[in-house]
């Protein structure tokens, strides 16, 4: 994919907040899963996505670049999870997060149920906290650099995204692929 024009970046969370608001969410409801939810921050002043690296302390997905979040208490919403998880792991504020919607359910190998939910950071005043015992580092990717991101689709549910150095597969990469397909209408195939 090309880079952005100026001109069309300007339209990038407007377009975001649209297609997502707008979007109804493909919901999985399987016995035996760990129900969890992860918070998809859109840093708003920079136009980009924040994403974490896990330690290797972590029970399951040692080492794995995911999105900041967790498991759910009894009959906690998924909204709630993924504020609670983003301020316990990177301290996003809750009270800084505009809840926009939803994405489509995904499972892992691990056992995991994930409800993904988006949302707009206000990023002015933030300055990432990784809390040490569940997040190595924090990784701030530009949309425009997700979008000309470099994807390889292996079969079954192996999907990656190749972003520089990074790469992002697995459970987060399915969630990622969601998200630019509902947000900017791509299609992957």
């Amino acid at each position: 994919m090309q880079k952005l024009t100026e001109q069309n970046k300007s339209h990038l969370l407007e377009k975001i907040i649209l297609n997502i608001r707008n979007y109804k969410p493909k919901s999985l409801i399987l016995e035996g899963l760990t129900p969890s939810a992860v918070l998809v921050p859109i840093l708003k002043s920079s136009e980009s996505v924040l994403f974490i690296k896990r330690t290797t302390k972590v029970k399951d997905h040692k080492g794995q670049i995911a999105f900041p979040g967790g498991v759910m208490f009894d009959n906690e919403k998924p909204e709630i999870t993924a504020l609670r998880e983003a301020e316990e792991e990177v301290g996003i504020n809750p009270k800084d997060v505009m809840i926009i919607g939803s994405l489509d359910d995904t499972i892992t190998i691990a056992g995991y149920l994930i409800h993904p939910v988006v949302g707009i950071v206000n990023d002015e005043n933030f300055t990432p906290k990784p809390n040490p015992d569940e997040v190595e580092k924090v990784i701030i990717i530009k949309l425009e650099d997700l979008l000309a991101a470099k994807y390889i689709e292996g079969g079954d549910l192996r999907w990656e995204f190749h972003i520089g150095d990074t790469v992002i597969w697995g459970a987060t990469a399915r969630i990622l692929k969601n998200f630019l397909e509902v947000s900017f209408k791509i299609n992957y195939g």
